[in-house]
C-alpha cells in the first residue's frame, strides 16, 4: 500500500512538472522569438536606410559635373539661340544617360532658361523656381539635395542642385538642377508586404510608402502650425494632408483607428536630417506566426508525455513488486559477495588499508605488509601515522584527517612511509569513508601507490628545465641585443636613403632653376638676336632668310626642350600650388606627348609638408611613366584622396599587366624605388597586377593630426 502511494505521488508530480515545463517553455519561446524578430526587423530597416540614402544621393556628383560644363556657362553669360541649343543638348544627354526625369538650368534669379523637358506640355522653361530651397542654397554657393512634389509635373522626385560659376570661378551666375524620380526607389526598396514601410519627412508627412493609401498623409496627429509650415514650403503640393489615424501607446507601439496594434520601429536616414524610415508590423500576425508552429509541435508532444507517464506508472508498480522479491535474493548474494571481497582485498597486488575514526589500522592487504616488511600482527591495532615520516605525520594530523572525516573523501595525498628496514618510500594516498546507516564515517578504505621513482624522475626533470630556462634567457638577451643593433643599423640606412633622396631633389630643383632661369634667358636672347639679324639680312637673298628662320626654329625647339627638362626635374607648380595641381599638370603633359588618355580624380586632402608632397609626386611620376613605356594602356587614371588611414595615391591603367610574383626588377628607380620612397615617407606601396588585366599602384601614407 505504501509503495502504491509513493508511485501515485510520483505520477502526479511528473504530470505537474510536464505541464509546468510546457507552459514555461512556451512563454520563454515566445519572448525569445519576439526579440529575434525585433532584431531581424531592425537589421532589415538599417539595410533599407543605407540603400535609400545611397539611391537618393547617387546624383550629387553628376550635377556637380553638369554645373562645370562650358556650354551651360556660355548659355548663362551670353544667352542666344546657339548657346541655349548647345546647353539643351547637354541637358538632354545627361537626362537620357542617367535615366533622369528632367535636367534644367536656372539663371541667378531662379528663372529656368534651359530644360530637357522644354518640348513637353509641362515644360520648365520660363518657370520661376526661386522659392525652392534647393535654388536658394545653390545660389548661396551650397550644393543641395531636396525631396519634393513637383509644382509643375506633380511627380515626386529628388532634386540635386549645384551653383554654376563664371569662368574665373569667382561669381555664381546660375544653378544647375537634376531631378530624379522616386518611383524607381519606391518600387525597388519599398516592395509590397504585410509590413508597412514609410519614408517620413521631419514634419511627419509620408513621402514614400509600400502602401498607396498612406502617401502624402500625416503619420501622427500634428498641430495646425506644422500643417501651415508644410503648406508654406510648397514642398508637397497644396494639400490637404489627412491624418493616417495612427496613435502611439505607452509601450511605444502604434494603434490605428481600427484598434489594430503595430510594433513600431524607426531609423534616421543618413545625410537627410529629420527624415526617417518607419516600419509597422501587425502584432496579431506576429503572435499568430509564433503560436501556430509552437502548438502544432508541442501539443502532440505534451499528449505523448502524459500517455508515457501513465504507462511508466504501471511499469513502475510492476517493477516495485518484483524489486521486493529480488531484495531477499540480493541479501543472500551480498553475504557471498562480502566473503569474496575479503579474498580480493587481501590478494590484490595493491597496498590497501583501513583505519577507524581514531586513526588505528583495522585492515591491511597482504601486499601492504609485504612492501613495508612487517608482519600483520605488528601492524593491526597500530596508528597509521606511526609509519609516517615526521613531516607526513604533521601534515596528516593538521590537514588531511580533519578534512577527510568531514567530507569522507581525499585523493592523491602525498605521504612518505618508513619501512621496517628504515627506507623512505614516497606514496600517493587516496581513500573514501565507509558510512553507517546514519551517514557517519566508521572506517576508511584507502589505497597507496608507490611514487618514489616517479618523484625522483620529476626532480631530475625539474633541474633540467631550470638549466634549459637559464639557457633560453641567455639566448633571449643575445637576440635582443642583436635585434637592437640591427634596428639601429636599419634606421641609419633609412636616414641615409632619406638624405640622399632629399639631396637629389635639391640638386634637381637647382638644375631645373638654372636651366629655366639662366639657359632659358640665354636662349631667349639668342632668339631675339637671330630675329634682329634676320631683319637686317632680309634683303640679301632667300638663302640667308631661310637660314635665319631655321636658326630661330632650332632656338625655339631648344627653349621648349629646356623648359620640358626643367619641368621634369622639378615642376614649379609643385612648389607654388601643391601636390594635386602638380599631378594634374603632369598628366596633362603626358597626355600631350602620347596617345594615352590621362584622367585625374582629386579628393579633399589635408595640408602636407614639401618632403611628403615630393615623395608622392615622384611615385606618381614613375608609375605613369612605367605605364606609358611598358603597359600599352589606352587610359591611365590617377586618384588622390583621403581615408581613415591617411592620404591615398592610386595609379591604375588598362594595359597588359604583369605577374608581380615572377617580375624581376630592372636597373633604375623602378618598383622597388617607389616602395623605398613610400617607406621613407612613412607609408606603404601596394602593386596589384595580372597579365591582361592592367596594373594598379596604391600608396597609403598616414598623416599626423
Amino acid at each position: 500500500m505504501r509503495l502504491r502511494l509513493i508511485i501515485l505521488i510520483l505520477s502526479l508530480l511528473a504530470f505537474i512538472s510536464a505541464s509546468a515545463g510546457g507552459f514555461l517553455y512556451y512563454h520563454s519561446f515566445r519572448s525569445s522569438a519576439l526579440e529575434k524578430i525585433e532584431i531581424d526587423a531592425l537589421s532589415r530597416l538599417n539595410l533599407l536606410t543605407d540603400q535609400l540614402s545611397f539611391y537618393l544621393s547617387e546624383h550629387k556628383k553628376p550635377v556637380k559635373t553638369l554645373s562645370g560644363l562650358k556650354e551651360l556657362i556660355t548659355a548663362l553669360e551670353t544667352p542666344g539661340y546657339a548657346s541655349i541649343d548647345n546647353a539643351n543638348l547637354i541637358l538632354d544627354h545627361f537626362t537620357a544617360s542617367l535615366g533622369l526625369e528632367v535636367s534644367y538650368l536656372m539663371d541667378i534669379n531662379g528663372i529656368t532658361i534651359c530644360s530637357s523637358n522644354r518640348n513637353t506640355e509641362g515644360s520648365f522653361v520660363g518657370k520661376d523656381f526661386s522659392f525652392r530651397p534647393y535654388f536658394r542654397n545653390a545660389a548661396d554657393g551650397n550644393p543641395s539635395t531636396y525631396l519634393a512634389l513637383g509644382t509643375t509635373s506633380r511627380v515626386r522626385g529628388v532634386y540635386h542642385s549645384h551653383p554654376v560659376y563664371d569662368p574665373s570661378h569667382t561669381a555664381i551666375i546660375g544653378v544647375a538642377v537634376i531631378k530624379a524620380s522616386v518611383e524607381f526607389v519606391e518600387t525597388k526598396l519599398f516592395k509590397p508586404s504585410n509590413e508597412i514601410l514609410l519614408f517620413v519627412d521631419p514634419n511627419g508627412l509620408i513621402f514614400i510608402s509600400n502602401k498607396d493609401e498612406f502617401r502624402f498623409k500625416i503619420l501622427f496627429e500634428t498641430a495646425e502650425q506644422k500643417s501651415s509650415q508644410i503648406l508654406d514650403s510648397k514642398q508637397f503640393g497644396d494639400g490637404p494632408w489627412l491624418w493616417t489615424g495612427f496613435l502611439k501607446d505607452r509601450d511605444g507601439d502604434v494603434i490605428d483607428n481600427k484598434k489594430i496594434k503595430y510594433i513600431f520601429s524607426s531609423l534616421d536616414v543618413k545625410n537627410y536630417p529629420g527624415w526617417k524610415i518607419i516600419s509597422l508590423r501587425n502584432y496579431k500576425d506576429i503572435k499568430k506566426l509564433l503560436s501556430e508552429p509552437f502548438f502544432r509541435v508541442i501539443g502532440p508532444a505534451v499528449t505523448s508525455i502524459l500517455m508515457l507517464t501513465g504507462i511508466l506508472v504501471l511499469i513502475l508498480y510492476h517493477l516495485g513488486i518484483k524489486e521486493i522479491t529480488k531484495r531477499k535474493k540480493a541479501e543472500k548474494e551480498l553475504r557471498f559477495s562480502e566473503e569474496r571481497y575479503r579474498g580480493i582485498y587481501h590478494k590484490t597486488p595493491v597496498m590497501l588499508h583501513s583505519i577507524d575514526i581514531e586513526g588505528y589500522i583495522i585492515h591491511v592487504s597482504d601486499h601492504w605488509v609485504e612492501v613495508m616488511g612487517y608482519d600483520r600482527e605488528e601492524v593491526i591495532g597500530k596508528q597509521l601515522i606511526g609509519f609516517f615520516t615526521p613531516e607526513s605525520k604533521k601534515y596528516a594530523v593538521n590537514v588531511v584527517f580533519p578534512e577527510f572525516f568531514s567530507t569522507g573523501f581525499c585523493k592523491d595525498i602525498p605521504y612518505s612511509y618508513v619501512k621496517k628496514n628504515g627506507e623512505i618510500m614516497d606514496i600517493l594516498l587516496s581513500c573514501y569513508g565507509v558510512r553507517d546507516e546514519n551517514k557517519k564515517i566508521i572506517r576508511s578504505l584507502a589505497v597507496s601507490v608507490d611514487v618514489t621513482e616517479k618523484n625522483r624522475a620529476q626532480k631530475e626533470l625539474q633541474l633540467a628545465k631550470e638549466k634549459l630556462s637559464q639557457y633560453s634567457r641567455d639566448l633571449e638577451q643575445q637576440v635582443k641585443k642583436r635585434t637592437a643593433q640591427l634596428e639601429t643599423t636599419q634606421n641609419n640606412l633609412k636616414n641615409l636613403s632619406k638624405n640622399i633622396i632629399a639631396s637629389q631633389e635639391r640638386e634637381k630643383a637647382l638644375v631645373a632653376r638654372e636651366l629655366h632661369d639662366h639657359l632659358g634667358q640665354v636662349l631667349t636672347a639668342l632668339r631675339i638676336d637671330a630675329v634682329w639679324i634676320g631683319k637686317i639680312l632680309s634683303n640679301t637673298g632667300p638663302d640667308t632668310r631661310n637660314r635665319v628662320l631655321k636658326m630661330c626654329s632650332l632656338i625655339d625647339d631648344t627653349i621648349n626642350d629646356v623648359r620640358a627638362m626643367a619641368y621634369r626635374l622639378r615642376p614649379r607648380v609643385l612648389d607654388d600650388l601643391g601636390l594635386a595641381d602638380a599631378l594634374e599638370s603632369l598628366l596633362v603633359d603626358f597626355e600631350k606627348r602620347s596617345d594615352v588618355s590621362c584622367v585625374f580624380k582629386q579628393g579633399v586632402i589635408p595640408k602636407i609638408d614639401d618632403t611628403l608632397a615630393t615623395a608622392l609626386y615622384r611615385i606618381g611620376q614613375e608609375a605613369v611613366t612605367n605605364a606609358l613605356r611598358h603597359s600599352g594602356a589606352t587610359t591611365i587614371t590617377v586618384g588622390l584622396a583621403t581615408d581613415e588611414e591617411g592620404i591615398v595615391l592610386t595609379i591604375s591603367d588598362n594595359g597588359n599587366g604583369f605577374n608581380t610574383l615572377g617580375y624581376k626588377e630592372s636597373k633604375g628607380f623602378g618598383l622597388e624605388g617607389m616602395k623605398e620612397r613610400a617607406g621613407l615617407a612613412g607609408g606603404k606601396l601596394d602593386i596589384s597586377s595580372l597579365p591582361g588585366q592592367g596594373t594598379t599602384v596604391c600608396c597609403k601614407v598616414k598623416v599626423k593630426g
